[in-house]
């Protein structure tokens, strides 16, 4: 291979993916900084608030002698601004200037008094369309600094506003507070150079376990700056409790834990009361959910604990953008080497074809392998913190998992009668192929296969409802010993005839010679379906019942139309679509619901994954008959 032709771009390539790699870990990393300065400034405004004490009563009006005859009526008394009734003004000045005096406080922050600032005299001030922004929106992010408003006491009127600026932190564990994605993205970068001037093949998979170890590293730099985010608003939260502890003037002696709770309520925290530990912040299973903990010191022998959700529980989402970013690379150079090789004509070819391609591979993409990957990651992380197989251990201690799993299966027993009057259909459709007859019982057949589930499942519950079948509602969907034969019913009755199709595709397949030496030899019409039709049917068959059982495994729409799973307590008709669907949208488990109902789907993948490969084996001699 000539390496002048493709080793500089090869490298480029290289670089641009480990660029793109570094771009998206410093916009996650700028997320969780502007994340932080958003919860800190909303705990600040809290704790301003509850700190400041109102202004003091105005002084009694002295006596004044009784005006002349000839004036009229006094001045009206002069009207008190909404800040000046909800803050002691020179109050608050002290309590936003010692905000600067905390020690280990890792934030700037300018109290605005209306639109003056208090902290900064020589800051610019807000303007009135800002604290009317404010107002509205509730918070602002601008040029790195989190804006949120200062209300009154009653918390209803906005009276100024409180700004916060985070300051530097390291970016990464290594010293000198670099992460571990740039020297991956070097080291990603140089395999490159070597693969691509040394003409050393790619299949060896150096530079794509380098993308991939650039990939890792970056999604570790994104989670300790997710962690760090979460563990300097406990630590800067922390330091406020301790003053509002003193200074909250309506506590006396001893500061109430619902009066610090509710500086933190904004925020997405709570603060309960605790146990001596340590303060440096930790990671705790509360309730089976994942907490960031901090102790608090509110007194003498007194402790609260601060908690909060840690964010680092949804820091691999940005795998979404780091691992295509990594793979850029050697997707570039396999491009390259593939262009390389191959002539012009074809190469101009093969992108009009990727051309007609990408929709229906960014379809997939989006729409499929994204929400499959997903779901495996909740499967695997309860309460999307740690690898951990709880959701699953979840679902199989949960007996509604069994009786579902056993429902699904009863329900599936429909599929064999089902195939055999497709079977028998379609004999009959296919003998009288040429005539209206036919044609008409076809179109029966066929006719409840295209039609909406959804209309189906309501046609039956009427029919059901009016005792069509002679039977009562009571006696179908509302008994427990008969609702899945009134949901197999229904199947039965809206499958045969796409089952049909397959039947009468591979009638016509079959050479009308057979039939005719059959007659010759004297065969009537039993020997010529044992010997002929059957045996040359047999790959359509198995076909067709792998087919409806995998479609059976998956029945979702007519229970949910007509059943919701009930009836109830006894989840007679409930399966394991719908269960997944109920566990997932009700929170049937608790919070980690989503995560159970991703291991739950997952085992019914499993489930119809053993199915789908005889349905494959299956297909392949059906195309081969």
């Amino acid at each position: 291979m000539n390496a002048k032709g493709w080793a500089v771009p090869a490298v480029a390539a290289a670089i641009v993916a480990a660029t793109a790699t570094l771009l998206v870990v410093n916009r996650a990393q700028y997320s969780y900084r502007r994340d932080f300065a958003m919860r800190m400034a909303r705990t600040t405004a809290a704790y301003i608030a509850a700190v400041t004490p109102p202004p003091p009563p105005p002084a009694p009006p002295r006596a004044r002698p009784r005006p002349p005859a000839r004036v009229s009526t006094p001045p009206p008394p002069t009207q008190l601004s909404p800040a000046a009734r909800s803050f002691h003004l020179p109050a608050l000045l002290t309590q936003a200037r010692a905000l600067k005096t905390l020690p280990g406080w890792t934030s700037e922050v300018e109290v605005y008094y209306g639109t003056a600032p208090l902290v900064d005299a020589t800051a610019p001030p807000l303007t009135p369309d800002d604290l009317q922004e404010l107002d509205s929106a509730g918070s602002r992010w601008r040029k790195g600094v989190a804006l949120v408003p200062l209300r009154d006491r009653d918390g209803r009127e906005i009276v100024g506003a409180v700004a916060v600026r985070p300051l530097a932190a390291p970016r990464g564990p290594l010293p000198g507070g670099l992460g571990f994605a740039f020297p991956a993205a070097l080291l990603a970068v140089g395999v490159a150079a070597v693969i691509a001037f040394r003409e050393r093949p790619l299949r060896r998979g150096g530079y794509i376990a380098a993308a991939l170890l650039l990939a890792a590293a970056a999604l570790v730099d994104v989670r300790t700056a997710a962690r760090d985010s979460t563990d300097r608003w406990l630590k800067d939260t922390r330091r406020l409790l301790v003053e509002a502890a003193s200074r909250i003037p309506s506590a006396g002696v001893r500061v109430n834990v619902s009066d610090l709770a509710a500086l933190v309520q904004s925020s997405e925290g709570v603060v309960v009361a605790g146990e001596p530990a340590e303060s440096a912040p930790r990671r705790l299973e509360i309730d089976g959910t994942r907490r960031a903990v901090v102790a608090v010191l509110i007194g003498a022998n007194r402790w609260v604990e601060l908690r909060s959700a840690p964010a680092e529980r949804a820091a691999p989402r940005w795998l979404v953008l780091l691992l295509p970013s990594a793979l850029l690379g050697p997707v570039g150079i396999l491009l390259l080497r593939w262009a390389e090789r191959t002539p012009v004509p074809r190469r101009r070819e093969t992108a009009i074809a990727w051309g007609f391609l990408t929709p229906a591979a960014v379809h997939l993409l989006i729409f499929t392998i994204g929400p499959t990957v997903f779901a495996g990651y909740l499967a695997l992380h309860a309460d999307q913190a740690a690898l951990t197989l709880a959701n699953f251990r979840t679902v199989l201690d949960d007996p509604v998992t069994w009786l579902s799993f056993r429902h699904t299966l009863a329900y599936a027993l429909y599929v064999p009668f089902s195939v055999a009057i497709a079977l028998i259909a379609a004999l009959l459709v296919h003998a009288h192929r040429a005539r209206w007859s036919g044609r008409l019982l076809g179109v029966a057949f066929l006719s409840p296969y295209v039609s909406s589930v959804v209309a189906i499942g309501l046609l039956w519950q009427l029919i059901y409802q009016t005792g069509s079948l002679g039977l009562g509602r009571s006696d179908w969907l509302s008994s427990p010993a008969t609702t899945l034969i009134a949901l197999m019913v229904i199947s039965l009755w809206a499958h045969v005839g796409g089952q049909m199709l397959v039947f009468l595709a591979g009638l016509q397949r079959i050479p009308q010679s057979y039939f005719d030496a059959a007659r010759l030899d004297g065969a009537g019409a039993w020997p010529r379906f044992w010997r002929i039709t059957l045996p040359l049917l047999r790959p359509f068959i198995w076909f067709v019942l792998v087919t409806g059982l995998i479609s059976a495994c998956q029945i979702f729409t007519l229970v949910s139309v007509l059943t919701q799973g009930g009836p109830l307590p006894a989840y007679s008709s409930e399966v394991l679509s719908h269960r997944i669907y109920q566990t997932a949208g009700n929170g049937t488990v608790g919070a980690a619901g989503a995560g159970v109902a991703a291991a739950l789907a997952f085992m019914v993948f499993a489930l119809v994954l053993i199915l789908r490969w005889p349905q494959v084996k299956l297909l392949a001699r059906v195309r081969h008959a």
